[in-house]
């Protein structure tokens, strides 16, 4: 290991450290999309087996099943020795459980880094559980059949890896490096993990891997939660022949995309793109890197694009128009959760990405949609809005999510506040090229 790479994969392993021997994988940074975490992992998973030799590892735990998760226990499996074991819990019934059969969402690896170079690029090109853009549940399947190819290229003695599913008691001691569980441990048969029995215990680990995501969504008081993951009718015509009515409260990339999925007729994310630019794509996506780049990533762009609205946007607006869905209103709740946004313009910083703030600023020239600054419930008795047909897309609670994990989440406060300021945990490609063998490869 040279010096050059022993510095970076001990930046790598200092960025992820929540505490001596255990990680955090991305739960505290922007853009935690499937693509970004599956980085994340790559990085992490590399850095940890470069340092091998200072941080010996032969048991690790990684808490969480989803496709974050997936990718760091396949990365381990591949790069360190037959003798590292790798165990995995999850607290719902099967791996990979959030996207399995949401065929309503569309998943693409890099769609949310627009107008940047490669971000329409639709395959994700990674060394580890590799995919390409489709429906969720396709992109699930993928994942879940390549996991099963590493686990029985890497893992074909059981004992290697252990899932357990269906958690009904989890707790870790970070300082301790210890996790008390009751749930059900799986026996693998190919990509499925079939449950056996049930079991309870205490056990401890040289590493444990946080790869729990965001954690799951909150809502408003009064209105179910209906997980962005779910399968809907959004973007369905209503077959009654009524007009139907929605509050969306929320500005983040979910809200976004189900406010253009219920104003805009046929909306498809993966053809969105090329549906409103046409041939013209490339030097409207040139005009913006351009003028990205000189205002910088974290600006607010309603400026910017009040300034393209009579040039470079004229085409896209014409055809959102020609396209505004005519059995439903839309009314969107921008205020946010705590009620500190007081105008149109403050959304559109970088809470969300790029493409999503360009066509919500379409689709509000076009009038499709009306905005709301009341509390959502007051807004729905007022209007009339149905109690199912208000969606509330305000994220999750990540830092309440992490302390129902941890036993001695007060211990680690500092430490959480430091990582989500400095958020040094960056989606590019850190790790060594040509280090990860793939299940048809040997290793050296």
């Amino acid at each position: 290991m040279t010096a050059d790479i022993g510095m970076r994969a001990s930046e790598i392993e200092a960025a992820y450290r929540l505490a001596d021997g255990c990680y955090l994988l991305g739960s505290l940074e922007r853009g935690v999309t499937v693509y970004n975490q599956q980085v994340r992992a790559h990085n992490l998973a590399w850095a940890l087996w470069e340092l091998r030799k200072s941080y010996p590892i032969k048991n690790v735990a990684i808490v969480g099943g989803g496709i974050g998760g997936l990718t760091m226990a396949a990365c381990l499996l591949s790069l360190f020795e037959p003798t590292t074991k790798v165990t995995i819990f999850e607290r719902l019934w099967d791996l990979s459980p959030i996207q399995q059969g949401a065929d309503g969402r569309w998943l693409h690896p890099r769609i949310y880094d627009w107008p940047y170079f490669g971000s329409r690029a639709p395959g994700a090109s990674l060394p580890v559980l590799n995919w390409s853009e489709g429906r969720a549940s396709d992109v699930a399947r993928t994942i879940l059949r390549e996991f099963g190819q590493f686990c029985d290229r890497f893992a074909a003695d059981d004992d290697r890896i252990s899932v357990y599913l269906g958690l009904r008691n989890f707790k870790m001691s970070v300082g301790g490096k210890t996790i008390d569980y009751v749930g059900t441990r799986s026996k693998r048969t190919g990509s499925f993990f079939d449950v056996d029995q049930p079991e309870g215990g205490t056990s401890t680990f040289d590493c444990i891997v946080l790869a729990s995501g965001f954690g799951l969504e909150s809502g408003a008081d009064g209105f179910p939660v209906t997980s962005y993951w779910r399968n809907d009718q959004l973007a369905q015509p209503a077959l009654d022949r009524t007009h139907h009515r929605y509050l969306i409260s929320g500005f983040g990339d979910g809200a976004l995309v189900d406010l253009c999925r219920l104003t805009v007729e046929r909306y498809r994310q993966d053809t969105i793109l090329y549906e409103l630019f046409g041939n013209d794509l490339e030097a409207v996506e040139e005009v913006f890197r351009n003028d990205l780049s000189e205002i910088g990533d974290e600006a607010n762009i309603y400026e910017l694009l009040t300034r393209y609205d009579q040039n470079l946007l004229v085409r896209a607006k014409q055809e959102i128009s020609n396209r505004v869905r005519k059995d439903t209103s839309v009314d969107m709740h921008i205020a946010g959760k705590d009620g500190k946004i007081a105008r149109f313009s403050e959304i559109f910083g970088r809470r969300s990405s790029v493409l999503n703030r360009v066509m919500t600023f379409l689709l509000y020239r076009c009038g499709a949609f009306s905005l709301s600054f009341e509390e959502p419930s007051e807004f729905a008795r007022k209007n009339g809005v149905a109690r199912d047909h208000v969606l509330c897309r305000y994220g999750a609670d990540t830092l309440r999510h992490l302390r129902d994990m941890i036993a001695d989440y007060t211990d680690l406060e500092t430490r959480l506040t430091e990582m989500k300021d400095s958020r040094k945990q960056v989606a590019r490609r850190l790790w060594r090229p040509g280090v990860f063998p793939n299940p048809g490869s040997r290793i050296d």
